[in-house]
């Protein structure tokens, strides 16, 4: 048998081998928030990557990015005046064009909108939400939300503990920064370049330039310099920040080809949204960067699992279907899977029948839907699997990280088109049955509607039985209800607690139950 089987003798030889072991000129246009990992071009990286083309990660920033619109974040100025020093550039930007910033000082209860209605530099502190759930948010002038270059970060609401639960900060996204001639609002004031003797040399894109459109997990993404810069350049340097599961992963979810050259291309294996900034250094003049970000949109729901120890350990995801409320597995070990679920046995491009125990007929996945276009799966890396079917399974598993097919990369089940008020349950089991720390992260039409498992609210003591000698440690992590309106999807998420709780996380070892 191979998969698993080989995997469980190099398991077994693991000790033996040693196997666990924004624009502007000179500074950026736009303050970027996020802490994920950053592959970058330029020499260094190219030398590092030049065997594969594909960019070498190396780790963010962290925190909000440049700290150019916000002084002393969450240190509530005694609710008296702003935090924010709105960056406006004179009296050059007048109404109508002119958008105030809309900071409300002093107000006692914020309407809860993903916006600092009261400019003390936190969003939304006095809100309950539900632990998991993620929501778009805004950190600088709520008046300045969605105005030119600013575009929204995301937010996600953590365990309370002894307290109710409550939103952590803001994170990722655009917020103003100081005008730059880049044709671009970058102060997000209503108003573009509202400097003294602005002639643009090069032209940075915001939310909904044409020159920068939305797109598709796994779908080549190309990126051209010229676009923003004509003239004539020394050199092109191009970096992409991922999301939430690129701070946990030693492989990018992101291939980067070309980051020294005029022309690049950025290939997106996840949805949500990446950061893109080139850096241009030009003939004449100082170099100047733009970033932007690009929102990678797969269709319907897409559960993706992520976690530090993907080199060394073998985790896996399990979606059970709509209606189903069956055990996980049919006999004393994770070789038994049900099938009544999507998994590695029978929802990746390449079926495994030999790696079940006791042998069965494994037909694919089927819950009743269409088949997908094959642009939705033939860039993965079962593509010429998929290719040589013609289409692409929903539900469908990308890839499945036993360290034989795959190594260090996120698991993803897709469901293309769900159906309206359908509910999926998720869980993760640990095969290895080492102590790993596994993230969830849930995505509906593209936007990231819930993450799981988080850190400071992540898994502990995830660890048992191997999967090859028992059921071993499970972990249910949330039920997922689909809702589709005029062919949007949006979900809301439901994140599992042990029987008779309303806390923690529903882990148990070597019980294979629903």
């Amino acid at each position: 048998m191979r998969g698993r089987v080989r995997w469980m003798r190099a398991l077994a030889l693991a000790p033996l081998l040693g196997l666990w072991s924004g624009c502007s000129s000179p500074h950026p246009s736009a303050a970027v928030g996020g802490s994920s990992n950053t592959s970058q071009g330029g020499a260094a990286s190219a030398a590092a990557g030049a065997s594969t083309g594909a960019a070498t990660a190396t780790a963010g920033a962290g925190g909000h990015g440049l700290d150019l619109s916000l002084s002393q974040p969450g240190a509530g100025n005694a609710g008296t005046s702003s935090v924010y020093t709105t960056p406006d550039a004179g009296q050059l930007c007048q109404a109508p064009q002119l958008v105030a910033d809309g900071c409300m000082p002093g107000l006692d209860d914020e309407p809860c909108n993903g916006l600092d209605d009261d400019c003390d530099g936190t969003v939304d502190e006095n809100c309950p939400c539900k632990a998991g759930d993620v929501q778009p948010c805004f950190l600088g002038p709520p008046g300045r939300r969605g105005v030119g270059a600013c575009v929204d970060g995301t937010q996600l609401c953590r365990r309370g503990g002894e307290f109710a639960a409550h939103w952590g900060e803001c994170t990722d996204g655009i917020r103003p920064s100081p005008e730059t001639c880049d044709g671009l609002d970058n102060d997000c004031n209503g108003c573009i370049d509202d400097l003294e003797d602005c002639k643009a040399e090069w032209k940075c894109p915001g939310p909904g330039d044409p020159r920068t459109p939305d797109g598709l997990p796994l779908a080549p993404y190309p990126l051209r310099g010229h676009d923003f810069y004509e003239g004539a350049a020394k050199t092109w340097s191009w970096t992409i920040q991922g999301g939430p599961c690129d701070a946990l992963t030693a492989t990018p979810s992101f291939t980067l080809e070309g980051a020294d050259s005029e022309t690049a291309t950025f290939t997106p294996k996840l949805s949500g949204d990446y950061t893109v900034t080139l850096t241009v250094t030009p003939e004449v003049g100082p170099p100047f960067k733009c970033s932007w970000i690009v929102h990678i949109e797969g269709p319907g729901l897409r559960i993706e699992l992520c976690y530090p120890e993907s080199t060394t350990y073998d985790l896996d995801l399990y979606v059970k279907q709509p209606g189903k409320k069956t055990p996980w597995f049919t006999g004393t070990a994770q070789f038994s899977s049900a099938l009544d679920q999507c998994c590695w046995a029978n929802c990746e491009a390449n079926l495994r029948p030999g790696d079940l125990m006791p042998a069965q007929t494994v037909t694919r996945a089927d819950w009743g839907y269409a088949t997908s276009p094959l642009s939705l799966c033939e860039n993965d890396l079962q593509g010429a699997a998929w290719q040589t079917l013609g289409y692409c399974a929903s539900p469908r598993l990308d890839i499945d990280n036993n360290l034989v097919e795959a190594t260090g990369v996120p698991e993803n089940i897709n469901v293309d088109a769900p159906r309206e008020n359908e509910t999926f349950r998720v869980m993760v089991a640990n095969f290895t049955g080492a102590d790993a720390h596994p993230l969830v992260n849930v995505y509906c039409d593209g936007r990231r509607v819930a993450t799981i498992g988080a850190a400071p609210d992540g898994l502990t003591n995830f660890s048992g039985t191997p999967g090859s000698a028992g059921i071993g440690p499970l972990w249910r992590v949330a039920d997922i209800t689909t809702h589709v309106t005029g062919g949007v999807t949006s979900c809301t998420v439901d994140v599992l607690h042990p029987p008779g709780s309303t806390t923690g996380f529903d882990v148990t070892v070597d019980d294979a139950r629903y």
